[in-house]
C-alpha cells in the first residue's frame, strides 16, 4: 500500500523495479482515500500474499494493521510519514532500500496489538492536550516541517490548558480525576520520539497506561520535559499502570489520537490483543535503548 502523496517518488519506483529483479512479485496499490489501505490489505491477505507492505506514515500502517486483522499474513513497513514512531523504535531505517532489506531478510515476529472501541492499533493512543495538537496540525505544516509542526501546534494548545474530568477503570485500577492528557500504549514512543510509556512491551499482552492530572501551567511545562525522555514515572500527578483493558469515560468530548489518526469521544474502551500480528522487524522496541 503506497500513500497517494508519496506515489510519485522516484525512489519508490526504483525500489519496486529492484525487488522485481530479485524475482519477487510486487503488486503496488495506491491509496487515495481514507480506508483504501485497510481494504487493500484485507484483499491481499485473503489472496494469500507473502506480506503486505505499508509505504507511508503511522496512519497508513494503522489502516494496514486493521486490514490484516484475523490474518497471519505479515506486515512490512517502509516509513514515509512525519513521525514514524513505531518504525523508529523498532529500528526500521528511513532509507527505503534498507527498510525493504528488513522485509526481505528478517523473518516476521509475532507481537501484540491493541484496540479502541473495536478499532485496532499498533503503537499508542493518546487523549487530551497531545491529541488536540495532532488533530489541529495542518497537513501542509506536517509535510514542510515534520515533527516540528506538532511542537508548534502543541505550544499553541499549551497556552490554553483546559482539563477534562475522567473516570479510568480497569482490572485492579480505578481513578476519577481531572486530567490534561493520557496515553494507552502497546508501544513506547509517540509524538516524534516522546517516551510517554517507557515500560511498554509489545509482547507482554498488556496495555501501558499513563495519566497526567490537571496542574498549573508551569508545573506541566516542567513535567513535559521529563515525559519527552521517559523520566516522568513516579512524579507528582502522574499515574502509570499496566492492565489488560481500560475504559475511560469523560464528561465532555475528548480528542483522541490513534496511531496518528484523530478521533473524538466520551467513552473509550481499550483492550490488549496479545500476539495477534506478524511483522517484519530488525528488533523489538524493548531489545535496544530507544533514542
Amino acid at each position: 500500500m503506497i500513500h497517494g502523496a508519496r506515489a510519485d517518488q522516484p525512489a519508490l519506483r526504483h525500489l519496486v523495479t529492484w525487488v522485481r529483479e530479485k524475482g519477487h512479485v510486487v503488486d503496488p496499490r495506491i491509496t487515495w482515500e481514507k480506508g483504501d489501505a485497510e481494504r487493500f490489505a484485507r484483499e491481499g491477505a485473503e489472496s494469500g500474499l507473502d506480506a503486505v507492505i505499508a509505504f507511508g506514515g503511522d496512519g497508513t500502517v494503522n489502516e494496514v494493521v486493521n486490514g490484516l486483522s484475523g490474518s497471519k499474513v505479515p506486515l512490512g513497513i517502509i516509513p514515509l510519514g512525519t513521525a514514524n514512531d513505531f518504525a523508529r523504535q523498532t529500528g526500521i531505517p528511513d532509507d527505503v532500500g534498507q527498510a525493504m532489506d528488513v522485509i526481505l531478510h528478517h523473518d516476521p515476529m509475532q507481537i501484540d496489538t491493541a484496540e479502541l472501541n473495536g478499532r485496532r492499533f499498533l503503537n499508542v493512543s493518546t487523549g487530551g492536550v497531545g491529541a488536540e495538537a495532532t488533530a489541529e496540525t495542518p497537513l501542509g505544516a506536517k509535510e514542510a516541517l515534520g515533527p516540528l509542526a506538532y511542537a508548534i501546534t502543541g505550544m499553541r494548545k499549551f497556552a490554553d490548558l483546559r482539563p477534562y474530568s475522567g473516570h479510568f477503570i480497569g482490572p485492579r485500577f480505578e481513578l476519577r480525576t481531572k486530567f490534561l492528557l493520557f496515553a494507552v500504549s502497546n508501544g513506547r514512543m509517540t509524538g516524534g520520539g516522546t517516551l510517554v510509556t517507557p515500560n511498554a512491551l509489545v509482547t507482554d499482552g498488556l496495555l501501558d497506561v499513563c495519566i497526567v492530572e490537571a496542574q498549573p501551567r508551569a508545573d506541566f511545562a516542567k513535567l513535559l520535559l521529563k515525559v519527552r525522555k521517559g523520566e516522568h514515572i513516579g512524579e507528582e500527578g502522574v499515574h502509570y499502570t499496566q492492565v489488560e483493558s481500560m475504559t475511560i469515560t469523560t464528561r465532555r468530548t475528548v480528542s483522541v489520537n490513534l496511531d496518528g489518526e484523530p478521533l473524538t469521544g466520551k467513552v473509550m474502551a481499550y483492550r490488549a490483543r496479545p500476539r495477534d500480528l506478524w511483522v517484519h522487524l530488525p528488533h523489538l522496541p524493548e531489545q535496544t535503548e530507544a533514542t
